[in-house]
């Protein structure tokens, strides 16, 4: 059985994954710590499943992992519109992109190897904890053995299952639709059937994504259009307690990071892979745990107000968005303020969400 040995192993190759891999590799001054990067993944299916998405993130994402820049734009995004019940409208402007998200990411992997971390196509199977080492076991009966085990085995993490630790997960589905998009602008409408979440309709090239939760009261009939390309994926939300297990540190979807009222994954993730590689070139997971926690990614607001806005009907959707129906300006947050305190907590959540939920 051929065994090997490195300094931190990072299990599965997303968002979170290839940040804490490059940010890992990169702070590492004097190239002293091997790093390894598992992906169970082959390349044609690595592309298709991270297709899979939305692929906005904000421009505020690449302030957050700079030196990584950005790269393979499909869209530059300059507007968001909501649409509530009640028939309000509501447009706000937003700086961001919708990114080629599997090339994106293969860039930053590419990075990473060209500083010196390797690169493995393989599967965790199985892993034992031991004082200062974990030993994983692969699919091919390899064995790893790593000081520390970065967990970015997405929403349905076995790294999370195999250490008792809950996770909120949520299933999605998207089309892909020929359709000719609106190219600046993320369009959200929301309704008392998508329980607490929302439609999507991004731009794409010359093609539109629709998504939404995956519920029975939904299918591809009631979208309209020519159906391209039908994905799904599963998300993870809300967050975990705590993001580290000893030397075991769990990021992204794995460690549920996802925002819970935008269910933006990408930013959160990367920037939960940076903060990991931090406390491993420091020598202290605790570091990544606790950073993350005072982070406002982290807030306890956003899971407070998705919860209740699972629990509303069209109509207090539509009275809680009433002192917006003419826009977001000084006038309508006064208004809000003096007549719809009981939503406060929710208006705190979007205004966060504004700044860190993409």
């Amino acid at each position: 059985m051929k065994e090997n040995k490195c300094d931190v192993l990072v299990v599965g190759a997303g968002p979170a994954g290839s940040s804490a891999a490059f940010f890992s590799k990169f702070l590492d001054d004097y190239n002293k710590r091997e790093i390894c990067l598992l992906e169970r993944l082959d390349n044609q299916k690595y592309l298709h499943y991270h297709e899979m998405c939305g692929e906005g993130v904000s421009e505020d994402l690449f302030k957050d992992i700079s030196p990584i820049k950005p790269s393979y734009i499909i869209e530059r995004i300059r507007k968001l519109r909501e649409y509530w019940p009640g028939d309000i409208e509501i447009e706000t402007s937003m700086n961001g992109y919708i990114i080629d998200r599997p090339l994106f990411l293969k860039g930053i992997i590419d990075q990473y190897v060209k500083l010196g971390g390797k690169y493995i196509q393989n599967s965790l199977v199985d892993f034992v904890e031991k004082e200062r080492e974990t030993k994983v076991k692969l699919s091919d009966g390899g064995i790893i053995k790593t000081t520390y085990l970065v967990a970015a085995d997405g929403a349905n993490s076995l790294i999370r299952k195999k250490l008792g630790i809950e996770g909120r997960t949520e299933p999605f589905i998207q089309y892909v639709m020929d359709k000719e998009p609106e190219h600046d602008t993320l369009i959200f409408e929301y309704d008392e059937k998508w329980e607490g979440d929302y439609e999507w309709e991004f731009p794409h090239g010359e093609n539109t994504k629709v998504g939404f939760p995956f519920v029975d009261h939904r299918d591809s009939e009631k979208i309209g259009g020519k159906i391209l390309a039908k994905q799904t994926r599963i998300v993870g939300f809300g967050g975990i307690g705590n993001n580290m297990h000893g030397n075991i540190l769990l990021v992204g979807d794995a460690a549920c990071h996802s925002n819970p009222l935008t269910k933006g994954g990408i930013r959160a993730g990367m920037v939960s892979g940076k903060m990991a590689a931090e406390a491993i070139i420091n020598d202290n997971p605790l570091e990544y745990d606790k950073k993350w926690k005072q982070s406002d990614f982290a807030s306890p607001l956003f899971l407070q107000a998705f919860n209740r806005l699972k629990e509303m009907d069209n109509r207090e959707l539509a009275r809680h968005m009433e002192p917006f129906r003419k826009g977001v300006n000084v006038f309508s947050t006064i208004k809000s303020l003096l007549f719809y305190r009981k939503y406060l907590e929710i208006y705190k959540a979007y205004d966060l969400s504004d700044k860190v939920g993409w």
